[in-house]
């Protein structure tokens, strides 16, 4: 029984746990690759940006230099021509959306007409591409284009060459981004699950390892417990033996016990009291002023120190136990343990009182009832 709530414990444990690094590895998954595809996002926009200035600034000093305008689209033709399309490449166009240079001849001269396709600038509004085309600033967005055509998506940058009607524009692929972005979840979804694994193994061995030390404790403290309590078994059974032993204490032909007084003298109202000492419960003193309590629950003011008291009476009747309380055998109710090594006694009929033995006490105390 005590092992299958045993593993039922440390089954939800896991459980809770494991639904803990789940649900953040989700989450951090999440956050994570999103940033990423936004970085990658802008990284290309910024590289497509830097690609057509650069490109844009040589043609500018090709111009500035005095070579011909058809030389420039000459040259500029010359380079790209037959290049790869797949994933980027640099063309340019007029003012009017003519192809001037692009990497497959065939387009070029072409017209971009009005619904060719849609221009998305960053932190500005959709636009025809022609349009953007007759503007005489630089401009960076996603170009889309309309679904019969059967072309993806590009980043595209356009920068238009001082001194001409040119705009040379830099194109990356949004389907080979889309492809590395793919690349990039797998590679966090593969990283993230092997870590996820990971941290449920460590859980796992986490849980054993703190429930193997609360088992130890636990078991220790119930050691400790049993001792205690086969103390306080052992300690109460001396205390009931003792008990026994001292009923008759009191008998007129017991001549080791004359030395004892049997009696102690009080005022009461100026009236002169003599009690028992077999009727007293136990002897208490506070800021000087000793009381007695009787097993009746009366109890009488005395002038003697608790000391003077002690002095007089048989001491294997009564107990210091400590500098508050004389206590009679026969008062003690039980024993118990206070804090680590105190011990407690209930008196009659002082129940509620905390009468202590302090922990230098308790083996004078052990022995005391052993006599």
């Amino acid at each position: 029984m005590y092992n299958m709530v045993k593993t039922k414990l440390y089954l939800s444990t896991f459980i809770f746990i494991s639904m803990l690094i789940i649900l953040f590895s989700v989450f951090s998954f999440h956050h994570l690759y999103k940033t990423s595809e936004e970085n990658l996002l802008e990284s290309k926009l910024e590289a497509s940006k830097r690609e057509a200035r650069e490109m844009g600034m040589l043609i500018e000093l090709e111009l500035k230099g005095g070579l011909s305008k058809d030389n420039v689209i000459k040259n500029l033709q010359r380079s790209i021509e037959n290049t790869d399309i797949q994933s980027g490449f640099i063309c340019m166009y007029n003012s009017k959306g003519i192809e001037l240079c692009h990497p497959n001849p065939a387009l070029v001269g072409q017209k971009i007409d009005k619904n060719n396709s849609k221009f998305l600038p960053v932190n500005s509004t959709p636009a025809d591409f022609r349009d953007i085309l007759r503007t005489d600033k630089a401009s960076t967005g996603i170009r889309h284009f309309p679904r019969e055509q059967h072309r993806s998506s590009e980043i595209v940058s356009v920068y238009p060459i001082a001194g001409s009607d040119w705009r040379l524009a830099s194109h990356a692929n949004i389907k080979v981004l889309n492809i590395e972005i793919e690349g990039l979840y797998k590679s966090f979804l593969i990283t993230f699950f092997s870590s996820t694994i990971l941290l449920l193994i460590l859980a796992y061995i986490l849980i054993r390892w703190i429930y193997k030390k609360y088992e130890e404790r636990k078991n220790s403290q119930i050691e400790s417990l049993n001792s205690e309590v086969k103390t306080l078994s052992i300690l109460n059974s001396q205390l009931k033996q003792q008990q026994e032993k001292l009923k008759n204490v009191y008998m007129p032909d017991d001549d080791t016990l004359k030395q004892y007084k049997k009696r102690v003298n009080v005022y009461f109202k100026d009236e002169l009291i003599s009690l028992e000492v077999i009727e007293i419960a136990c002897f208490s003193v506070k800021e000087n002023l000793t009381t007695i309590f009787l097993f009746n629950g009366q109890h009488y003011q005395s002038t003697q120190s608790l000391e003077e008291i002690y002095r007089t009476i048989n001491p294997s009747l009564f107990y210091r136990a400590n500098r508050q309380f004389l206590v009679n055998i026969k008062a003690i109710k039980s024993i118990v343990m206070y804090g680590k090594n105190q011990l407690r006694i209930i008196v009659s009929p002082l129940d509620n009182q905390h009468i202590l033995i302090s922990k230098n006490k308790v083996s004078d105390f052990k022995k005391w009832l052993e006599q």
